[in-house]
């Protein structure tokens, strides 16, 4: 019918909209925002100087694993926070919201950001880390790959079962995301659900999946 003709016609209009509305904001992040970040952060802590040196060259062992350990948790921590803040303070929500227009996810919705929330509950936490752990850079480069792949996969729509991102403890699987964005509320942390669970705000997806996979069986 000509009604169902002209929907499908605005979906398509809505799509590409929002296709390029994600594209605009990768670029501006990628090649203006984050090197302007990088530069200010040498000038706030000049002193702070990562190494790249291949005398500490940071070894297969119990160190490096706890290093990088370590920084997951701190950064799962930074994040859970920064980002249930944008969720319960509306001044600050009405820059998260940008992210929120995805209320299904594709891979385009993972760096679907306002600046201003990019800047906190992205920018900030990883600085945190770093800034705690003072990793070596090769250690660095290990972890940003980490959070890529685990931003990516918390976003693809898809829930993969072979996911690096779900081999380890209180892993957080890609549907807890999709929960979020479709319900908007719950499921704060980034690919760790430990926070959650100590706070209490995965109860209700919990019992959302429960229903869901009773359903199924």
């Amino acid at each position: 019918s000509k009604n169902d003709d002209d929907a499908a016609v605005k979906q398509r209009q809505l799509f590409w909209k929002q296709t390029c509305k994600s594209i605009l904001l990768d670029l501006f992040g990628l090649f203006v925002f984050i090197p302007t970040l990088v530069y200010i952060k040498t000038i706030v802590w000049p002193t702070h100087v990562m190494s790249f040196s291949m005398e500490d060259f940071p070894s297969p062992s119990i160190q490096s694993a706890t290093t990088l350990l370590s920084m997951g948790i701190i950064h799962e921590f930074g994040f859970y926070w920064t980002h249930r803040l944008m969720h319960i303070y509306p001044s600050l929500y009405k820059y998260h919201k940008v992210h929120h227009e995805y209320k299904q996810n594709n891979v385009l919705s993972a760096q679907h950001f306002h600046p201003i929330d990019f800047l906190i509950s992205i920018a900030l936490p990883a600085i945190l880390t770093t800034e705690i752990v003072r990793p070596h850079g090769f250690a660095q480069l290990q972890f940003g790959l980490w959070l890529l792949t685990a931003n990516f996969d918390d976003h693809l729509g898809y829930a993969f079962p072979w996911a690096a991102a779900r081999w380890f403890p209180w892993s957080a699987g890609t549907d807890a995301h999709e929960y979020h964005h479709s319900v908007n509320m719950g499921c704060y942390g980034s690919k760790l659900s430990l926070w959650d669970w100590v706070f209490g705000t995965d109860n209700v997806y919990n019992e959302w999946r429960k229903k869901r996979w009773s359903l199924v069986d």
